[in-house]
């Protein structure tokens, strides 16, 4: 029993997107990781990624060291974040809305990138 209706097809409706970020498809890998910043966009190859921490608290913190650069993500229910690294699927990173919503998942509100 499967709790796809039609298993072996495709959904008809596409999947809709994360307000946070893109990950890759399942058993694919991403080449790069997008972190969208207020003002411009930093790209760092999965291959400099060495090192990510996931500190919980309010807010939850992420710190990804990546070359000579570190990566701090600031928010709340980092934890998909964190898989999506850990499986190399995380294709981009960005701020959420601030909107009230009725939403599960992350919440991205701060990204800043400095030298390591």
């Amino acid at each position: 029993m499967s709790i796809h209706p039609h298993p072996g097809k495709e959904p008809l409706a596409p999947i809709s997107p994360r307000p946070w970020g893109k990950v890759a498809p399942e058993k694919e890998k991403s080449t790069a990781v997008r972190f969208v910043l207020s003002d411009r966009t930093i790209s760092i190859p999965i291959g400099e990624l060495k090192r990510w921490e996931h500190v919980a608290g309010n807010p939850e913190t992420l710190l990804i060291l990546a070359g000579r650069e570190q990566v701090l993500v600031e928010g709340q229910n980092l934890a998909d974040v964190r898989a999506a690294l850990d499986e190399q699927r995380l294709c981009e990173l960005r701020l959420t809305a601030d909107r009230p919503a009725l939403r599960t998942g992350p919440t991205i509100r701060r990204i800043t990138v400095e030298p390591a």
